[in-house]
């Protein structure tokens, strides 16, 4: 694995109670009345960081992916017993890049991850394992009322995306990637990839690897 790569390019989004999802007028109106709220999150941080060539990778992570779709389905399915095909293609952990395919009529190659705290972790690993462009996205959205007593603090949709590549440039910020010896404890998380992406940390100390902006 080479030890180098760059960060061309890179958008964070933070939603509220009253916003759910961003705006995603950018979207044929048919499309944008069947998205799902975590649908509209990763199209709207992808469009951030166009272009986006066909030859780039999507690696999408999401820890609780379409947990509210799901949850419409299973109730669906309690009161009726049957569930809607179409919001069922709206409810697996593919959906989003699926989408973003269809929209850009582009067949993108796509790995989706989720892999509770260590999400973002296997996300960074996947992302280093190929040599073409990256384009990573994490994406959540708001915690689901149904879910709400379960979590101290519930939380509001998010979501970040940047662009990895290989190839330095005179926009792009140089990242420096060293394997840990020993694992650590600790799992990255939303808010320590938000803050190195933002340069208000320039070191990032994942679960395999450190990363260090040069």
């Amino acid at each position: 694995m080479n030890n180098v790569f760059y960060i061309k390019k890179y958008f964070i989004w933070m939603g509220s109670e009253e916003e759910q999802s961003p705006k995603v007028d950018f979207i044929p109106s048919l499309t944008r009345r069947r998205l799902t709220n975590i649908e509209k999150i990763g199209l709207y941080l992808a469009r951030q960081v166009e272009p986006i060539s066909a030859e780039t990778k999507i690696v999408f992570a999401s820890r609780y992916g379409e947990w509210q779709q799901t949850i419409k389905l299973i109730q669906q399915m309690y009161n009726d017993n049957e569930m809607s095909p179409a919001g069922f293609s709206h409810s697996v952990h593919n959906a989003m890049p699926g989408i973003l395919s269809i929209v850009t009529k582009t067949p993108y190659n796509y790995t989706t991850i989720a892999a509770q705290d260590e999400t973002i972790d296997c996300a960074l690993i996947e992302s280093l394992s190929t040599r073409e462009d990256v384009l990573f996205i994490y994406a959540e959205e708001s915690t689901p009322t149904f879910y709400a007593q379960k979590f101290d603090k519930p939380f509001s949709g998010h979501g970040l995306a940047f662009v990895m590549t290989r190839e330095s440039s005179a926009q792009a910020r140089k990242v420096t990637i060293t394997q840990n010896l020993e694992p650590s404890n600790e799992s990255t998380y939303f808010s320590d990839l938000a803050q190195f992406l933002e340069g208000k940390s320039k070191t990032l100390t994942s679960k395999f690897y450190t990363f260090k902006e040069e």
